[in-house]
């Protein structure tokens, strides 16, 4: 993980303390977070600071979990060259350069990312629980007002049945909103503590939303609810059936997400991409549940014509109930979706990273990487410092040239040639050590790269004016990298650098990301198993209810599996398909060709389809159980 290093000195003896600590560390002395200390001291690496010279109080973090160090050089390090003056700490002063929130998401991504993967599902679970059991409350509603009842009282009704579990789910949130009020909050599979500080910052949006949402989920329960049309007469009449415009929506929807995402400019184009799936997302049932009412009339007819009983049940029940259908795939399509998002967007961050660790295997720390700012005095001190058996070399680079230099026993450990003059060499010649350095310096890019004899302390040509030293273990021994950083500390400079060639650090911030979209994720796949099992119960319910009676007229309970692979499988079938299709074409803009493969989205598909047949067999199921109870009722 990255942690942040701020190297300090006073300028005079009044100087303010930087905040957090209680005194000036003395001269060569670190002080550090209780995280990175913790951190540092699991694999022994703290003296690669300096002296310990405390811990850093919670006041001078932006976030519990920080990794952050202050160091004071010593005398002899101290290059006030290569420092500038400040006058104070604070935001204001720090932004930009060093603290946790430059290794985490930017808040527009964090909030396109929650949109996508929370919101979403939770907009869709307010969406299936406002119509769970409908049906009785439907034939209140229009016995409401065949009583002669208003829009008012209808209301009323509405509004007195929805606001007793409302309130409870808002004394709920609430009760569970105000534990990160009262003390620090440790959040699962991401490495981040949020602090009660700045929890308590946030008061006023809390309350808003404690207020705001139970308000937005009352107001959904009302809209949701069936329409009413006074008549003069005293037969039935049906409502005409609203025009499906969230069909119109998803082409154009899909259209500008992947056609239309690089036009957006640089800044806003994560936020607009996220926008545009979640709109696609969010209309995709309504398509696929108007594309199965319009096949329900040439099934029934097929199945007329065939004899088929179950085939014509089944048409005539898809042809009149699209929105039932779109509640019954809503959820598979959007779990779809999630699942997708998080591969491609894992995969989009990992890539750097998991080259990182394949580099690692291969090499480990038989290779490290050392970025000094100082001269050649300074390198000889540091090269006499190095513990026995390690070997040294630099890399000079231009845009066009690589050049390796050092003593023969460094350049034969790696199989390079030792020659006064500068010999070619390429990424294939020499052992794994040599391709891996040649392929994280300019030679993948086409420069050339070349080997010559000759101190290290000398050569020059890398882009601020220094050369990155390499460090080789003799034997391809293991070295330490605390042990040798401290040396690089009190010898080369005081920010010296020394990593492995797969340095996981340079990728932590993508390691970041990965942990929040996954941990976004698994809370959107929950809300969705949960929508997923609250609109399956309440379509099965109404599906055995609809088919009990047949079990009477036709003498045999085989019409349910019948009615189930076509009512139940088919949709959902249809729902994963489409589902897996316009998840892949989403992901198209944002991802490499390794990610989007169909190979790669076939594991969701196959997921996909095991869950359309598990849930058209727990409906068949379903329909014979409520079947064994049916009994006539003058409903």
């Amino acid at each position: 993980m990255p942690y942040d290093v701020v190297y300090l000195e006073p300028i005079r003896k009044d100087a303010p303390l930087p905040p957090g600590l209680s005194h000036w560390p003395e001269p060569g002395e670190a002080v550090l977070s209780p995280a990175l200390l913790s951190s540092v001291k699991s694999h022994g690496g703290l003296v690669q600071f300096g002296r310990f010279g405390g811990v850093i109080g919670a006041d001078g973090l932006e976030a519990p979990a920080e990794r952050f160090a202050y160091v004071r050089p010593s005398a002899e390090m101290l290059d006030r060259s290569k420092m500038f003056a400040i006058s104070g700490f604070g935001p204001e002063a720090s932004a930009g350069f060093v603290g946790e929130s430059i290794h985490n998401f930017g808040s527009q991504k964090f909030y396109a990312a929650y949109t996508g993967l929370v919101l979403l599902p939770v907009a869709l679970l307010v969406v299936i629980a406002a119509r769970v059991g409908a049906a009785a409350r439907d034939r209140r509603t229009a016995l409401l007002g065949a009583l002669g009842a208003g829009r008012r009282g209808r209301l009323a009704f509405t509004l007195g049945e929805a606001a007793p579990p409302v309130a409870w789910g808002a004394a709920l949130a609430a009760s569970i909103a105000s534990i990160p009020l009262l003390c620090d909050s440790s959040f699962p599979l991401v490495e981040f503590v949020l602090s009660k500080n700045d929890a308590r910052q946030a008061w006023p949006e809390l309350l808003l939303c404690l207020a705001g949402v139970p308000i937005v989920v009352l107001f959904v329960a009302v809209v949701l609810q069936p329409g009413f049309r006074w008549t003069a007469g005293t037969r039935p009449a049906s409502l005409p059936t609203r025009r499906a415009w969230t069909v119109w929506v998803f082409p154009f929807a899909l259209l500008a997400t992947v056609r239309g995402t690089e036009l957006a400019p640089l800044e806003f184009r994560i936020a607009v991409y996220a926008t545009g799936c979640v709109i696609v997302l969010a209309t995709l049932p309504a398509v696929i549940g108007v594309a199965v009412g319009r096949l329900g009339p040439f099934m029934a007819s097929a199945g007329r014509r065939m004899g088929a009983p179950g085939l014509l049940v089944s048409g005539r029940r898809l042809g009149v109930g699209s929105r039932s259908v779109a509640r019954l795939v809503a959820s598979m399509v959007i779990a779809i979706g999630l699942a997708a998002q998080t591969q491609l967007w894992t995969g989009v961050f990992g890539e750097f990273t998991q080259s990182a660790i394949e580099t690692q295997k291969r090499v480990g720390t038989t290779v490290l990487r050392v970025t000094p700012y100082a001269g050649a005095d300074r390198v000889r001190i540091f090269e006499s410092g190095l513990p026995p058996g390690d070997l040294l070399l630099a890399v000079g680079q231009t845009a066009d040239r690589v050049e390796i230099v050092g003593e023969c026993a460094a350049l034969r450990e790696i199989g390079l040639p030792c020659t006064d003059t500068a010999a070619r060499i390429s990424a294939a010649s020499g052992d794994a050590r040599l391709r891996e350095i040649l392929n994280r310096t300019g030679v993948a890019q086409g420069a050339k790269a070349y080997a010559r004899r000759g101190s290290v302390a000398y050569i020059g040509g890398s882009k601020d004016g220094s050369p990155t030293l390499l460090i080789v273990g003799r034997g391809r021994k293991q070295m330490s990298v605390s042990e040798i950083q401290e040396v690089a500390g009190r010898s080369l400079a005081m920010k010296a650098s020394v990593r492995p060639l797969g340095d996981l650090s340079d990728t932590g911030k993508l390691k970041t990301a990965t942990d929040w979209v996954r941990l976004m994720s698994l809370v959107g796949v929950g809300v969705i198993g949960l929508v997923a099992g609250t609109s399956a119960m309440a379509e099965f319910l109404r599906f055995g209810r609809e088919l009990a009676p047949l079990s009477v007229l036709t003498g045999s309970r085989r019409i349910f599996r019948s009615v189930a692979l076509w009512s139940l499988l088919m949709p959902a079938v249809l729902a994963a398909a489409f589902g897996v299709s316009v998840s892949w074409w989403l992901a198209t803009p944002l991802a490499s060709t390794s990610v989007t493969t169909p190979a790669s989205m076939a594991p969701i598909a196959l997921g996909a389809l095991a869950c359309a047949v598990g849930l058209a067999s727990w409906g068949a199921c379903a329909a014979v159980r409520t079947a064994e109870m049916w009994k006539p009722s003058s409903d």
